[in-house]
C-alpha cells in the first residue's frame, strides 16, 4: 500500500504564535472589505487606446502602448476570484484537511513548504535590494518566490536582458544561487495589433512585467498602476490563453507587475471583456528586510497557480465592461484568432485621480472571514497575545 503524503502542519512548534497570526491575518485581508487592510480588485474602463494601430505606427508595440482608463466606482476583494484557493486554505487551517485532488494537494504543499521554510534570501546588505533595477528585482523575485510557489520552477526571460549578468546567475548576489529559468524568445501578439516581448513568462501560463518608476502626484495611485504597457500585455496574453486553451472553464488571466518593492496583479477576461487591477502589495516585510511579506506570498501563490485556484469573475462583475471590444473594433478578430507566442517581430500613465472604490464582499467571503476571525480570537485568548486586527468574538 502506498504511503500517504506527508502533511505539513502550521503549528506553534514550527513557528511562533505571532507568525501564525500574521499568516491568518493576511488571509483575512483577502476576504475582508476593511478598507484599511484589504487587497482589492478594481474594474477599469478603457476610454482611449491604440490597440488597433498598424505595424510601424506609434503604439503598435508594447513599448509604445497607449491606454487611457478610468476606474469603476465599485470593486471587489482579491479572494473573490479565487474561491477554490480560499476553500483549500480554510479547510487546511480550520480542519487540517488536505485536498484529495493530487494536483491541488501539490499546489498547497508548495505554499506550506515555503511558509514553513525560509521566506528570505541571502544578501550581505538588505539595502542592496533598493539599488536593483526593476528588471533585476523582477528576476530575483521570479527565482526566489514565483518559481518556488508555482508547480514548476521553470520560467523564460526576454533574451535582451541576458547581457546584464551571467546567464545562470541570480540577482540576489549569492554566488551559489543560480537561476532556475532561462533566457529566450518571449514575444507575443501580432504585428497588426499590440505585440512585443514580455519580460518574463512563467510556464507559458503567466506574464510578469517589470515596471519603471515614473512621476506620480501624492493623490494618485502608486506608479505601478500608472503603467500602460502592463494593460496591453495582460489583454494580449488573455486572448492568447483563450486561443491556446479553449477548454478552460474561464478566461480570467493575470499578469504580475513588479516595481519599487511592490507588486500589482492585472487581470483581463477575454470572454466577458472585464479588466481588473489590484491594489499594491508590499513585496517585503519592511524596507530593511529580505523576507517576503505574507501578503505577497499569498497573492503570488494564488496568481502563479491561477489555473488551479481561480474561479473566474463573480457574476456581479461581468457587467463591468472595459470596452476593449469596442476600442479594438475592426481588429478584434486578430486578437481572437491570430495572436501567437514566439517569433513575433516588433516594428505613460492612465489619466485621472484614483479614489478607492466601494468594495463588495460576497457571502462566500463573509463566511470565510468569520471563520478566520474566530480562529484569531481563539489564538489570542489561548496565548494572551494582543491583536493588531480590530474585531470582536465572531460568535457574538
Amino acid at each position: 500500500m502506498a504511503s500517504k503524503p506527508k502533511t505539513p502542519r502550521m503549528t506553534t512548534d514550527q513557528q511562533s504564535v505571532l507568525n501564525v497570526r500574521h499568516w491568518i491575518s493576511s488571509i483575512v485581508n483577502l476576504c475582508s472589505n476593511n478598507y484599511l487592510s484589504h487587497i482589492t480588485l478594481t474594474p477599469l474602463k478603457i476610454k482611449h487606446c491604440n490597440a488597433t494601430a498598424p505595424s510601424g505606427a506609434s503604439g503598435s508595440s508594447f513599448s509604445r502602448a497607449f491606454c487611457e482608463t478610468q476606474y469603476y466606482e465599485e470593486g471587489l476583494v482579491f479572494g473573490d476570484v479565487f474561491h477554490t484557493g480560499m476553500n483549500i486554505l480554510l479547510e487546511y487551517l480550520n480542519k487540517t484537511t488536505m485536498p484529495e485532488n493530487k494536483q491541488l494537494l501539490f499546489v498547497l504543499e508548495k505554499l506550506l513548504d515555503f511558509i514553513n521554510g525560509d521566506r528570505s534570501f541571502n544578501v550581505c546588505d538588505p539595502q542592496e535590494i533598493q539599488n536593483l533595477t526593476e528588471i533585476e528585482l523582477a528576476l530575483l523575485v521570479s527565482n526566489h518566490l514565483f518559481g518556488k510557489l508555482a508547480t514548476s520552477s521553470c520560467y523564460k526571460v526576454d533574451n535582451s536582458y541576458s547581457t546584464t549578468r551571467k546567464k545562470d546567475q541570480c540577482f540576489c548576489g549569492e554566488d551559489s544561487c543560480k537561476m532556475t529559468g532561462q533566457y529566450g524568445d518571449t514575444s507575443v501578439g501580432n504585428v497588426e495589433v499590440w505585440h512585443g516581448n514580455l519580460d518574463i513568462i512563467i510556464k507559458n501560463d503567466l506574464a510578469v512585467k517589470s515596471l519603471e518608476d515614473s512621476p506620480c502626484s501624492l493623490d494618485e495611485k502608486s506608479v505601478l498602476s500608472r503603467n500602460q504597457q502592463i494593460i496591453a500585455q495582460t489583454i494580449v496574453f488573455s486572448f492568447l490563453q483563450k486561443k491556446e486553451h479553449p477548454e478552460q472553464e474561464h478566461f480570467l488571466t493575470p499578469c504580475i507587475g513588479i516595481g519599487n518593492s511592490e507588486i500589482i496583479v492585472m487581470f483581463y477576461d477575454s470572454e466577458h471583456d472585464v479588466l481588473l487591477e489590484s491594489s499594491t502589495v508590499p513585496l517585503f516585510k519592511n524596507k530593511y528586510s529580505c523576507e517576503f511579506s505574507y501578503a505577497a506570498i499569498l497573492v503570488c501563490w494564488f496568481t502563479v497557480n491561477y489555473k488551479f485556484l481561480c474561479t473566474g469573475l463573480p457574476e456581479h462583475l461581468k457587467g463591468s465592461k472595459s470596452d476593449f471590444f469596442i476600442r479594438a473594433n475592426g481588429k478584434l478578430n486578430v486578437y481572437e484568432e491570430n495572436l501567437r507566442m514566439g517569433n513575433v517581430c516588433s516594428s505613460h500613465s492612465t489619466e485621472g485621480n484614483f479614489f478607492p472604490p466601494r468594495v463588495k464582499c460576497t457571502s462566500f467571503l463573509h463566511k470565510q472571514e468569520k471563520i478566520l476571525l474566530e480562529m484569531l480570537w481563539h489564538l489570542d485568548n489561548e496565548s494572551g497575545a494582543s491583536s493588531d486586527v480590530s474585531y470582536s468574538n465572531p460568535k457574538n
